[in-house]
């Protein structure tokens, strides 16, 4: 009997990726975007000399030696910028993921606690992150960004805590951008900065980000931390 067909039927691909869950970023014009750059690497250029003059490159595993030791010269302190700025993917994560704890606690108690958990400021909490800048035009099509947005929006969800002027912003750029900013730092590549509120110099950055770029929108964990009845729609 001959083959019906010569054709492999294809195998059906599911999808679990809908609307309703979808994290919205602000979109900031090319212009916007080059004045950010240019002040996030003034900003940071500091740290760059500070790296290059201190701080020599790895050049592996070497036996240690008592006459070297004697002759190396403790080195300068770092800028103060450099305890105020997250530099790369891993300490940028575990850090809004340690606000994200703080902020959205009291809201995911039990119903058996909920009437008496009430939020109040941890003094342990670390700081808030004003800026978050990632060399990449499209997170969700990035792997290793595309849990940021959704990230930030959590890590400022206590809607009491802050207004929407002071809420976290997120600045996407183009993946070139990620070479100027390396190279401002001294440092091989950067997958993401992140601009601490009290960072020291960076007030202009920061009030320029807040009047140009919005602010992340994440509506389906704004619904469910206010916890409402919404009732049901149907027709009987």
């Amino acid at each position: 009997m001959a083959p019906l067909s010569g054709k492999k039927a294809s195998k059906p691909v599911y999808k679990t990726d809908i609307p309703f869950t979808e994290t919205k970023w602000p979109h900031t014009s090319p212009q916007d975007q080059q004045v950010i750059l240019d002040l996030l690497c003034n900003l940071i250029e500091p740290l760059g000399i500070h790296r290059k003059i201190y701080i020599s490159p790895s050049a592996g595993k070497k036996r240690k030696r008592k006459e070297e030791s004697n002759k190396e010269s403790p080195p300068a302190p770092a800028p103060p910028l450099t305890h105020h700025l997250l530099i790369g993917l891993n300490s940028i994560t575990r850090h809004l993921s340690a606000q994200a704890g703080v902020e959205t606690s009291p809201y995911l108690a039990s119903a058996s606690k909920s009437e008496s958990a009430t939020p109040t400021t941890d003094k342990s909490s670390p700081s808030k992150i004003a800026v978050l800048i990632i060399p990449t035009l499209t997170p969700s099509a990035s792997l290793a960004h595309a849990h940021l947005p959704t990230l930030l929006h959590l890590s400022a969800a206590r809607p009491s805590g802050s207004t929407h002027s002071a809420l976290p912003r997120l600045v996407t750029l183009p993946p070139s951008s990620e070479n100027r900013i390396a190279s401002a730092l001294h440092i091989p590549r950067v997958g993401a900065i992140a601009v601490l509120e009290s960072a020291p110099g960076a007030d202009f950055l920061i009030q320029y980000v807040r009047e140009k770029v919005g602010f992340v929108e994440c509506a389906y964990i704004d619904q469910g931390l206010k916890a409402e009845w919404k009732g049901i729609k149907g027709s009987f």
